[in-house]
């Protein structure tokens, strides 16, 4: 009896402990807000002219009345306070977060 009530008050012990003590756990909350803002369309009849800019690995698009740059791969063109970007300079052109702008 001795052993089961001393059992018994192991666990009472091991519960509240767990309920009563504070406990480190993530809590966050992503939320995320997209309005389209469409993208005026510019198509290019062949590959644009583009010019290195020194101190940089970014090439700019001339002659244009748009601004296109082209860095690793990809296309990047702003418009109103986004950015978009493709991987062939007349699109599809998809939504950038601004933080992933190189």
């Amino acid at each position: 009896m001795k052993k089961s009530g001393f059992a018994l008050l192991i666990i009472t012990m091991v519960v509240f402990a767990s309920v009563l003590l504070p406990q480190s756990g993530f809590s966050g909350v992503d939320v995320t807000i997209g309005i389209n803002v469409p993208l005026p369309v510019f198509v290019f009849s062949a590959p644009p002219a583009v010019v290195f800019i020194p101190g940089t690995y970014v090439y700019a698009v001339s002659d244009v009345d748009i601004d296109i740059v082209f860095y690793q791969g990809y296309w990047y063109r702003p418009h109103r306070d986004y950015w978009y970007r493709s991987t062939s300079y007349n699109g599809p052109w998809r939504h950038l977060d601004q933080k992933r702008v190189p």
